[in-house]
């Protein structure tokens, strides 16, 4: 794994401190001895830019951030960028500088709120990753937190869970059980949504609907770190059968 070929102290970012090289490494791996062009989005004191310097040898490393760390030293295949996460024009400048046909990767470890991480990734997503491209979003779990802004503590009996049962006819209440408990706070709800659009065929078929492909070819979550794997674009081809006894046609 490439993380264990690298002096890891040396480096300034709380990724070595909540182990999460142990789980990108298996999925990065694929891109390691590329020339990959990855965006990190939050960059705190520029550490883990340095870290994806080493980590990937011949790619280029691009850092955005509200507020960039003082007296960061730039360097030939490190660039940062000053601006809001929460700023499609602003993203939408960075990436057409430095990656206008995508990003290989795209990192998002900035604010954990769920409206402002969701707006960014759609437009990333959608606009400047590539087809097979990666995308990971950390700390996901802030969403079960009491002390975040958005988060709030699981609580696996909420009321609305009785009041959905109290609804039902009396036939149908021993027969259908009320729904999961399903926390759906900040970031957390925010991944949910992102399982639904992995879902999205199944979705389509249980509302006799006209099928639609996600856009995910896949989908993984993990312990702190949530990655989306761009599906490649597809080509609906309609045969158009020819009519037994139509004229014979010579090509040539």
């Amino acid at each position: 794994m490439r993380s264990k070929e690298l002096n890891l102290s040396a480096y300034d970012t709380d990724k070595i401190k909540f182990s999460y090289l142990e789980i990108y490494d298996p999925i990065l791996a694929p891109w390691v001895d590329k020339d990959v062009k990855l965006l990190e989005v939050g960059v705190h004191r520029g550490g883990s830019l340095k870290l994806w310097r080493d980590y990937f040898p011949r790619g280029t490393i691009v850092g955005i951030d509200r507020k960039l760390p003082e007296h960061f030293e730039r360097e030939a295949r490190i660039q940062v960028f000053e601006g809001k996460q929460q700023d499609p024009g602003f993203l939408s400048r960075v990436a057409s500088t430095i990656a206008p046909e995508g990003f290989d990767i795209i990192i998002d470890d900035a604010s954990h709120f769920a409206d402002v991480t969701k707006l960014t990734f759609w437009h990333l997503f959608e606009h400047h990753l590539k087809p097979g491209g990666l995308y990971a979003i950390e700390d996901w779990g802030t969403g079960y937190l009491d002390d975040w802004p958005d988060g709030r503590r699981f609580n696996p009996r909420l009321p609305i869970l009785r009041r959905i049962r109290s609804l039902l006819p009396e036939s149908l209440r021993k027969r259908i059980k009320a729904p999961f408990p399903c926390h759906a706070y900040g970031m957390v709800g925010f991944i949910k949504e992102l399982v639904d659009e992995q879902g999205a065929d199944s979705i389509a078929a249980g509302r006799k609907a006209p099928p639609r492909r996600s856009k995910f070819r896949d989908l993984l979550i993990s312990h702190g770190i949530v990655f989306v794997i761009k599906a490649a674009p597809t080509l609906d081809v309609h045969s158009k059968p020819i009519p037994a006894d139509a004229a014979k046609r010579t090509i040539s």
